[in-house]
């Protein structure tokens, strides 16, 4: 199975990780699994845009957490990414022996560059191909499950899993995939909202 999820900064990894109880192994960037790219990484991205910290506190603390983040990767067996590389080959190849082996992939699926709405943004694709290349080599249709994360209640949700159709043209069934887990994920993402409106208003 191939859990897609949106990204919501490091909550929402950190969050789906530690909260649903099912072994699953993340698409995690490439920089942030290596000792000599991941203080760069983790300094922008989490320090200074998340937490916005300036250099060079924000320096000073990536350098000091950046081993221990490459550790706690490889210890929860993240799949490093490697985006607009030949060697994404080895990504992709690293999750179909783990489909495999009926272990459970999870991908933070969001380009942050293309916002859809406040909650959301579009999901890239290429873990779309995994599927493809998965029913090529054992003739079994993938499954995707579709989990929002909400940072403002602080909390997941679930959807129910979406097939992978072996029937459809790839290019049409890529975009009929993208298109149902952006939906998907934002319909349970708004859900997770309203459910906390209603308890709200229940009286006490």
């Amino acid at each position: 199975m191939i859990m897609v999820a949106n990204h919501v900064g490091s909550f929402g990894p950190v969050s789906v990780i530690t909260s649903i109880p099912m072994r699953m192994y993340p698409w995690v960037a490439h920089e942030v699994m290596e000792v000599k790219t991941v203080a760069k990484r983790i300094q922008e991205e989490f320090f200074e845009q998340e937490l916005h910290l300036k250099p060079p506190f924000s320096t000073y603390l990536a350098k000091l957490i950046g081993r221990v983040c490459v550790a706690l990767m490889k210890d929860i067996g993240a799949i490093p990414v490697y985006q607009k590389s030949r060697d994404i080959r080895r990504t992709v190849q690293w999750s179909l022996a783990l489909l495999e082996q009926g272990k459970n992939i999870l991908v933070f699926a969001e380009d942050s560059t293309k916002r859809i709405n406040d909650a959301l943004c579009e999901f890239c694709t290429g873990f779309i191909h995994v599927a493809k290349l998965y029913y090529e080599k054992t003739k079994k249709a993938v499954q995707f499950l579709p989990v929002a994360v909400n940072r403002k209640v602080g909390g997941i949700l679930i959807g129910t899993p979406i097939r992978f159709d072996v029937t459809n043209p790839f290019p049409r069934e890529k975009q009929r995939l993208k298109s149902e887990l952006e939906n998907t994920v934002y319909t349970l993402y708004c859900a997770l909202e309203q459910n906390l409106e209603n308890k709200k208003k229940r009286p006490a």
